[in-house]
C-alpha cells in the first residue's frame, strides 16, 4: 500500500508551467452546498507577485491522470486575509469535482499571478452587484474591499437554497453592504422568493429609483441573468460604461467584437513570440491560431478559457496585425495600444511580432 500511495502521490517531478507558482494549501473550508473555499498560503517572498484588487481571479494549472487542464477561478478573500478562491461542483465538471473531493491541505497547487478587470474604478464608491450562484465570488473579495472605504456596496444575490447561499455569515458580519437573498427553489421566511429576472429587478428599481443613481453596476452569474440585467439598466437609462460584467464560459447571448483589422491577408505570416525573453519563430496561415501555433511550437504560452473570456492569454502586437475572432475581455483602449487575445488572434500580415512580456 505504502508503495501505491508512493507511485501516485503528488511529487516535486511534476515540471511548474511557465508563469505558474506553486502554492501550498493552507485550509479548506466548506462554505455552502457543494461549494469548498481554498485558502493558500503565499510565501512573502512571493506577496508583490500575488497582490490583487478585489474582483480579480487566479489561474491554476491541474493535471488530473495524463491530462492537464487550466481553471480561472475568482478571489473571494480580503486585502488582509489568506488569499482564497471558492470552488462550487458543477455537472460533469472533471476539475471542479476534484478540487472539492480529492484536494487536501498540504497539496501544492500550480497558481499563475491575479489577472482581470472585473474591479472597481477609483471613483466608483456606491455600487449596485447583482449575483447568482458562484458569481458571487467577485462581489465577495468586492465587498470586503468597499468595508475598507467609506463606499457602500447594495447587493442583490440569487442561490437556489438557503444551504447554497455563499458566504452567508461573512456577508452578515459586514456593515458596508446591503444584500437581500432570493431563493429560486425554496420558500424562507427571511428570502425573497425566485429567480433575479427581468421582471424581478425592474420591480426591484421601481420600487428604490435611487438604485440607478449608482457609480456603477457589477454582474456576475448565467448569462441570461447578465444579459436580462443590462438589458433593464439600459431600458432605464444607464450608461453602457457603468456597467460591468464577468463571465468564464464562451457567451452563447452576448455578442464578443470582432476585430476591425482584417486585411484581406490570404498567405502564410512569418511569426515571431517572445515569453520571458524566449523567442520562438514559425509561418502561420492567415486561418491559424496564434496562441495554439506558439503551444504547438514548444512555447509554454499562457491561456485558461481559450474563449476571448479570461484575458490569461493577452499578448501585445509590435509589428504588423492581427484578426480576433472574439473578444470579451479587452477595452477598446488595449486594442488601440496594440494588445490582442492570442488566443483569437489571426495574421493579417507577412510578418507579425508579438511578445508576452509587456
Amino acid at each position: 500500500m505504502a508503495l501505491f500511495k508512493n507511485l501516485f502521490k503528488k511529487s516535486d517531478r511534476v515540471k511548474t508551467p511557465k508563469g505558474y507558482y506553486a502554492l501550498k494549501v493552507s485550509a479548506i473550508t466548506n462554505i455552502a452546498e457543494g461549494t469548498t473555499k481554498i485558502e493558500l498560503d503565499v510565501p512573502q517572498e512571493l506577496a508583490s507577485t500575488f497582490a490583487f484588487k478585489a474582483g480579480q481571479y487566479l489561474n491554476f494549472a491541474i493535471t488530473v491522470g495524463s491530462t492537464e487542464y487550466r481553471r480561472s477561478y475568482s478571489i473571494c478573500s480580503g486585502k488582509n486575509e489568506p488569499l482564497s478562491v471558492a470552488i462550487k461542483i458543477v455537472k460533469d465538471g472533471t476539475i471542479s469535482t476534484w478540487f472539492n473531493h480529492s484536494l487536501h491541505e498540504g497539496d501544492e497547487l500550480f497558481v499563475s499571478k491575479p489577472d482581470g478587470s472585473f474591479t472597481r474604478k477609483e471613483n466608483e464608491k456606491n455600487i449596485v452587484a447583482i449575483a447568482a450562484g458562484s458569481g458571487i465570488t467577485p462581489i465577495m473579495a468586492i465587498a470586503k474591499d468597499i468595508e475598507t472605504t467609506d463606499g457602500s456596496l447594495k447587493l442583490f444575490y440569487g442561490s437556489r437554497t438557503e444551504s447554497h447561499i455563499f458566504f452567508k455569515d461573512e456577508f452578515d458580519a459586514l456593515t458596508r453592504t446591503e444584500t437581500k437573498h432570493y431563493l429560486s427553489t425554496e420558500d424562507h421566511v427571511s428570502h425573497s422568493s425566485g429567480r433575479i429576472d427581468k421582471e424581478a429587478f425592474i420591480s426591484i428599481i421601481k420600487s428604490d429609483l435611487d438604485i440607478l443613481k449608482a457609480d456603477a453596476f457589477f454582474l456576475c452569474g448565467p448569462e441570461q441573468m447578465i444579459v436580462d440585467m443590462a438589458d433593464t439598466l439600459k431600458t432605464f437609462g444607464v450608461a453602457e460604461d457603468k456597467v460591468h460584467f464577468e463571465l468564464f464560459t464562451t457567451p452563447v447571448l452576448l455578442k464578443g467584437e470582432t476585430s476591425a483589422k482584417e486585411s484581406g491577408f490570404t498567405g502564410k505570416s512569418n511569426v515571431s513570440v517572445t515569453l520571458d525573453g524566449e523567442e520562438i519563430q514559425f509561418q502561420l496561415d492567415a486561418d491559424g491560431v496564434v496562441l495554439d501555433a506558439a503551444i504547438k511550437n514548444g512555447l509554454d504560452a499562457p491561456y485558461s478559457c481559450k474563449g476571448g473570456v479570461c484575458c490569461t492569454c493577452k499578448g501585445k502586437v509590435l509589428k504588423g496585425s492581427v484578426r480576433m475572432k472574439l473578444n470579451y475581455s479587452l477595452t477598446d483602449s488595449e486594442v488601440e495600444e496594440g494588445y490582442i487575445l492570442t488566443c483569437q488572434a489571426q495574421p493579417q500580415s507577412e510578418e507579425l511580432i508579438i511578445t508576452y512580456d509587456d
